[in-house]
């Protein structure tokens, strides 16, 4: 019974979890296009980008501090609620500050939407499961592009971008219903008193702070991608719907091999997979470089999403088994944070070192980022294995 109550707050996690990036990876190729209609230059989008990550970096590291003071169901709904309308504003804009104003408040609530997912699968699944559930909940990443980016080309090709913005203003409104009426919080039981050792345990290690340095370094990589994929293919002359497709087509290859990884880290170690993502990362820029043709940037979509949702359910995966229970809701959403700042700094610069060094140069660079990620995993293994040891095994067997 226990169990059939956990896998139907997985399902419920991960329709909300997918409505949120139905939309994100849906619209996010267009969103350089979309802005690009309204006069702004190359450096400009990429600020307009940065903002829209600094947007989602504040969602994220706020929910922490939230979810301390008020109900996670509550911030949870609350957050979804909020996007609905400005979702739609979106498609309403006729300037190009209203687009950053809607875009950000969208990429803001998705924030406290992604970090509080993480928070409920931490807590709901078991430590010999956790791969596997966190791989299941990053599928909506590609399924998000594949079925979002299809749609979102479709409808902008036929109906134009007010009705696509409304159409998927309607899909993000299931996210705050699912929430409402399925999501289920758990408390945690605190099962020691608090004490020095205990205080001591509960505090993230080196193997915590480096796993995030990697997911930074990572993120930065793909966030060029992200930018330098639609960039690209608007330099190449493809249409929006060939641009929002690309993802789309990445998407199909990223499933099996994400939900496999995750069930072969349960048994293998995380680690191993983590280092196989920041390098895919890594080819996804490097890809960039030679691409003149759609299929090479398929290739490129595909690595891009398959190193983003690798490395998101993993790192998760990995922060759950070094972290205790009772700091999860303030560890987790740091990942997604070093995720967001890594947009930031990605987007801020993308735009102007394209304008500055040249595409190729950027992507040679962002390459090398995942690669020093992967290096410095590699490393660090013994020392993070001894981090995610020094946890009591009762805290970590009672997430």
């Amino acid at each position: 019974m226990e169990t059939r109550r956990t896998n139907q707050q997985i399902f419920s996690l991960f329709l909300c979890n997918f409505a949120i990036l139905f939309v994100g990876m849906g619209v996010f190729p267009l969103l350089p296009i979309y802005a690009a209609g309204f006069g702004a230059s190359p450096s400009l989008i990429g600020v307009y980008l940065a903002i829209t990550y600094g947007a989602i970096t504040m969602g994220t590291m706020l929910t922490g501090w939230l979810s301390g003071r008020l109900s996670r169901k509550a911030v949870f709904v609350a957050a979804g609620a909020l996007g609905v309308p400005a979702l739609i504003l979106l498609g309403q804009a006729t300037a190009l500050w209203q687009v950053v104003v809607f875009t950000s408040i969208v990429w803001f609530t998705g924030g406290i939407g992604i970090a509080l997912v993480s928070v409920f699968i931490g807590l709901h699944a078991s430590e010999q499961s956790r791969g596997k559930w966190f791989s299941l909940i990053s599928l909506a990443t590609p399924l998000g592009a594949i079925i979002g980016g299809s749609s979102v080309g479709w409808l902008v090709d036929r109906q134009g971008y007010p009705q696509m913005f409304a159409v998927l203003g309607l899909i993000y409104a299931l996210w705050p219903l699912v929430g409402l009426f399925m999501v289920k919080d758990k408390p945690v039981a605190r099962k020691v008193k608090p004490g020095p050792a205990n205080m001591n345990s509960a505090r993230p290690g080196k193997g915590f702070h480096l796993l995030l340095l990697g997911i930074l370094l990572s993120a930065m990589t793909i966030s060029v991608s992200r930018l330098g994929l639609s960039l690209s293919m608007k330099a190449s002359q493809f249409s929006p719907a060939a641009i929002a497709g690309a993802s789309g087509i990445g998407g199909l290859v990223t499933i099996p091999v994400v939900l496999g990884f995750g069930v072969l880290s349960d048994r293998l170690g995380r680690r191993l997979f983590l280092i196989l993502g920041y390098l895919l990362a890594a080819s996804s820029a490097i890809t960039l470089v030679i691409a003149n043709q759609l299929w090479h940037f398929w290739a490129a979509a595909a690595a891009m999403l398959l190193a983003r949702s690798i490395s998101g359910s993993l790192a998760s995966a990995l922060a759950t088994d070094i972290l205790p229970p009772e700091a999860l809701s303030r560890g987790l959403p740091w990942l997604g944070t070093m995720t967001w700042v890594a947009g930031v700094l990605g987007f801020a610069a993308s735009g102007y070192m394209i304008d500055t060094l040249g595409a190729d140069n950027l992507y040679w660079i962002a390459a090398a980022l995942s690669l020093a990620a992967a290096t410095i995993t590699g490393l660090q293994r013994e020392r993070a294995k001894e981090a995610t040891q020094s946890v009591p095994r009762s805290l970590r067997a009672s997430a």
